[in-house]
């Protein structure tokens, strides 16, 4: 036995060929108890180092390794293995064997163009002549005295050379489609195995490529996502080194523009951006260049977003798979201008392989590169009128390890078969080069708009819950960090975005799409949380340093702690403060509260915090309110919040009887319908079970209608809140229920202690609302979807993707639901949801256990969401003023008691994004349009502007901008995303 579980070893031994064995291709074996199926190399995986140099691999897929020409020389050399294994497994051996070259081109030659003509019609004159030839060649071997004698050889070189000779005599090439093929090898930086196997698997893999390129000069390989090339720069410095040879000469292309092939649902679109600024940055560094595309083979879905990010970074073309394996409906096309939102195009290309073992029209990324998928690619392929060139993609990923020689030696014989695709190993930019130039202005090019809904692993939007609220509370982090460090930039504070960058760097890695989703192992988990907080410790390092900066320059002194607001727009909504943070004498009068651990806070809500600014608590209070909320019992035990806003009714087992809005005077829920309705739903997917909510889910509910205890814990007068304790099953669900004085947000603090397993949790909000669309926030902007399942492209959005906020009006009034952390909706005639939790137990059997904490909100308005400020109060929910300390030191000569760095005139303008360049030349600002709406806008900074850019998302200059003193102004169109690179004088100047 040999290898260790869950763990890796190494092998080492020497090698040296016979000198009769001098000139003649040299192959090693490694032998081990292979399972049927071993696709993602699980069981074993093994790196191939000789004379301390990586020369290949073994696996499932690449069993046998051609050495290099060195090997033949008759000296002894080092052989050293990296082997991972699953669990200890039999040692077999390894073997050292000449291969006789004829026979090898013979075999693929002989089986290649018998599965040519076995692809073509039963009729077709090429698919007779192919057999025809094949059978006589295969006539001229002599086996008489065996494989290995010299008859045989002899033979074997007689049919080689009647088949190059003779295969296509008398046959018309014919006009016929054509096929660029690249070798890749989709890695999942993690799934199935945590990110450290991730490490050994792309140096695994690399050394596959690198060794087969030996051999075959045309072979060309793509490659994705920096980070993986980062952790070989890491670990192995000589093969990445050659890594960087074979970029150089064009063999080796980076392709797709993002650090990590990132989640495109639930990733936010700053993240989004960052993908790309950081992916093309490492490329361009380190190698001069950077592709001109997106590069998503296997992500769940893509918002409608993405097209105007694409050209933001300069980035024309999209290519995916995925869509292809649709639950219901198959996409219309294959190559098509794809419009975002704002209605921006970029040209979207499917893959259209045939999957490795199905006669589904799934499309694959893992190609086998066998005669009958090329002609399936082409087949499959709806835009046959526009364009008859295509990409293949040929070589083994999900776990990596690449092409294989079986697969080059095929590419030599489909190069040029009659009847057949021609068939050009090839680069992807060129490709894709090609492709736009020939359909780009095509009439026939087909339009889709809107987002690319994958009708399929709708779970991803909820599973591993924790892991999407690490990822939202990083992002938010991460953005206030950047916009302390450029403010405090104007007082003299150094530019940290290095710093910062190397936090964004582990969130982008979480982003991956197969970790932020929630379809890796637990392990995986593990790593996630770890990365999180690295990444909080250093964005808390930079925060910490600028708060300082700007405590002592603005004479914020220690004795006098302040409020700051992140938000580009003047805070009045409560706050919270914790008491032992600050001297509870120097505190204005609130109200006293605990969180669920005991902690006390006081409540204030007649406070003012500027824009993206601070002010200190004595500057920000705004008087005493003569309102209140309250909580009352009547006679029967009924409970009854009420505000200035609302009369809430609770039932006898804690969900909302009645919500009645006073200023709209209208009831909010459906007649004779309870809100808040906790349902838990069996959730037995019929595959995928991390990944997916089949629709029959809804059969089987299971409402949560029991309560342990419903009380009121606070009486106001700035928050009245009703404690309900719900057991179900082996869990317990813990809300607080909540209304405030000054607030017409009404707040489910929850706390769920989870124990179920392939159980979907839900929240429902059945509103008297008539709408056949529903709105929800995406990236930078927002959709609608149809409330109705009118047709099956209706029906498969049954479980849909939104961030911070979803909408339901009708003329003249609506209802919100907002959340701090979660992402999975669906909206169904006039019942509004939210999916709380997931818990599959597939490949994490512990997915989602234990204790989770978050809060949604419900938000009836008047009018639409966009005279409600809906997308503000959403932000608000999630980003909270904060409590921040002054300095016993400050520098200023007298004391500033608020502030103001950046604010704007207009509404529907929301300040994504402020902080220094990344060249560290000024400060970079990204703001988009929230209302689907055109106008001018203006941004009013804290000091004179001395020179303004317009940029694009990756911070290259695009013209001069317009300003005067301390305004910038700008028009903008409907959901643009707009990026500015201003210079700011000192505010003392």
């Amino acid at each position: 036995m040999w290898g260790r579980k869950h763990a890796t070893t190494w092998l080492q031994t020497s090698v040296q060929a016979p000198d009769s064995w001098q000139g003649q291709a040299l192959v090693l074996q490694l032998h081990w108890p292979q399972s049927e199926d071993d696709a993602l190399l699980l069981r074993l995986e093994a790196t191939v180092f000789l004379d301390g140099q990586a020369i290949g691999a073994f696996d499932w897929r690449h069993r046998q390794l051609l050495l290099p020409e060195q090997v033949g020389d008759g000296q002894a050399h080092q052989l050293m293995i990296q082997v991972y294994t699953y669990i200890p497994l039999l040692f077999e051996g390894l073997t050292l064997h000449a291969r006789n070259e004829t026979v090898w081109q013979l075999y693929h030659t002989l089986h290649t163009v018998f599965e040519a003509a076995l692809s073509l019609d039963e009729n077709d004159l090429v698919r007779h002549t192919f057999t025809e030839r094949l059978n006589q060649a295969h006539t001229l071997l002599d086996l008489r005295e065996g494989y290995a004698s010299a008859r045989f050889i002899q033979s074997a070189q007689e049919a080689l050379k009647l088949l190059q000779e003779q295969l296509a005599d008398g046959l018309n090439a014919g006009t016929r489609p054509h096929m660029i093929v690249t070798g890749h090898a989709h890695l999942d930086l993690a799934w199935q195995w945590p990110y450290w196997r991730s490490h050994q698997k792309i140096s695994h893999t690399l050394a596959n490529v690198l060794s087969l390129m030996e051999r075959y000069p045309d072979y060309y390989y793509a490659h994705s996502q920096p980070q993986a090339l980062q952790w070989v720069k890491e670990d192995l410095p000589e093969l990445y080194e050659r890594v960087k040879q074979r970029i150089a000469e064009g063999r080796i292309e980076l392709v797709g523009a993002m650090w990590v092939e990132a989640d495109c649902n639930l990733t936010s679109g700053e993240s989004l951006v960052r993908q790309v600024l950081h992916g093309t940055r490492f490329m361009e560094e380190e190698f001069g260049y950077a592709p001109r595309y997106i590069w998503l083979p296997d992500v769940f879905g893509y918002s409608a977003a993405m097209p105007q990010i694409m050209r933001g970074c300069d980035i024309p073309v999209f290519m995916t798979t995925k869509i292809s394996w649709n639950q219901f409906n198959r996409m219309p096309c294959d190559t098509f201008r794809w419009r975002g939102i704002d209605g921006t195009e970029v040209l979207t290309h499917f893959v259209t392989a045939p999957d490795v073992s199905t006669v589904s029209t799934y499309y694959t990324y893992n190609g086998p590169f066998r005669a009958s998928d090329i002609w399936g690619t082409w087949k499959n392929y709806r835009q046959q009128q526009i364009n008859d060139e295509l990409l293949y993609l040929c070589g083994w990923g999900d776990g990596g390890g690449g092409p294989e020689e079986h697969q080059l030696e095929r590419s030599l014989v489909l190069r040029d078969l009659p009847g057949f695709p021609t068939v050009e190993m090839g680069r992807v930019d060129r490709y894709f080069d090609d492709l736009y130039e020939r359909v780009w202005e095509h009439p026939e090019l087909p339009n889709w708009v809107g987002e690319l809904y994958l009708e399929y692993h709708r779970g991803t939007y909820t599973s591993q819950a924790r892991t999407k609220q690490g990822n939202r509370r990083a992002e938010l982090y991460l953005r206030e960090v950047e916009l302390l460090n450029a403010w405090g930039s104007l007082y003299g504070m150094q530019t940290r975005q290095e710093r910062v960058n190397e936090a964004w760097k582990l969130v982008l890695l979480n982003q991956f799409h197969d970790v932020l989703p929630g379809s890796s192992i637990a392990e995986v988990y593990e790593d996630a949380l770890r990365l999180y907080q690295e990444a909080h410790a250093i964005a808390s390092e930079v925060r910490d340093e600028a708060i300082t900066c700007l405590a002592s320059s603005l004479g914020w002194r220690a004795a006098q702690p302040g409020l700051l607001n992140t938000l580009p727009w003047e805070r009045t909504d409560p706050v919270q403060i914790v008491l032992t943070a600050v001297d509870a004498e120097t505190l204005p009068e609130g109200q006293q509260v605990e969180d669920w651990d005991g902690q006390k806070y006081l409540l204030l809500d007649t406070v003012k915090v500027p824009s993206m600014g601070f002010a200190t608590l004595e500057a920000a209070e705004t008087g005493v309110s003569e309102s209140a909320c309250r909580a009352s019992v009547d006679a029967n035990g009924q409970i009854t919040l009420q505000n200035a806003y609302y009369e809430l009714n609770l039932t006898a087992n804690g969900e909302i009887e009645r919500l009645y809005d006073k200023l709209a005077e209208r009831d909010v829920l459906a007649q004779g319908q309870t809100g808040n309705q906790l349902i838990a739903f069996e959730d037995r997917p019929l595959n995928f079970d991390a990944w997916d909510i089949d629709l029959f889910y809804e059969e089987k509910p299971y409402p949560l209608l029991e309560a342990a205890s419903v009380r009121v814990i606070e009486e106001g007068p700035i928050r009245a809140t009703v404690e309900v304790v719900r057991p179900f099953m082996a869990s317990r669900v813990t809300q607080r229920i909540s209304l405030w004085r000054h607030s017409a947000r009404i707040d489910f603090v929850t706390e769920i202690d989870w124990h179920e397993h392939q159980t979907v949790l839900k929240a429902a909000f059945p509103v008297a609302i008539n709408s056949a669309q529903a709105t929800y926030e995406i990236q930078f902007g927002h959709i609608q979807r149809p409330t109705h399942r009118n047709t099956s492209w209706d029906m498969a959005r049954f479980e849909v993707c939104a961030h911070r906020w979803i909408d339901l009006s009708e003329s003249g009034y609506g209802v919100s639901l907002l959340n701090d952390s979660k992402y999975g909706h669906d909206v169904h005639d006039n019942v509004m949801r939210l999916t709380l939790l997931k818990s599959g137990i597939s490949p994490d059997p512990e997915a989602d256990q234990g204790l989770h904490r978050f809060t949604y909100s419900l938000l009836p308005h008047q009018g639409d969401w966009r005279e409600a400020g809906v997308e503000r109060r959403a932000y608000e929910l999630n980003v909270p003023v904060l409590l921040a300390q002054g300095t016993t030191q400050p520098t200023a000569a007298r004391a500033t008691s608020s502030a103001s760095f950046l604010q704007t005139d207009c509404p529907h303008i929301i300040v994504e994004t402020v902080k220094p360049a990344e060249d560290g030349d000024g400060l970079i600002v990204r703001l988009y349009e929230a209302h689907n709406r055109r106008g001018k806008a203006t941004l009013r900074f804290a000091s004179s502007i001395v020179s303004a850019q317009e940029c694009n998302l990756l911070e290259k200059p695009q013209g001069e901008a317009q300003y005067e003193g301390k305004t910038l102004s700008f028009a903008v169109r409907p959901f643009e995303i707009k990026t500015f690179r201003v210079h700011l004088t000192s505010p003392e100047a």
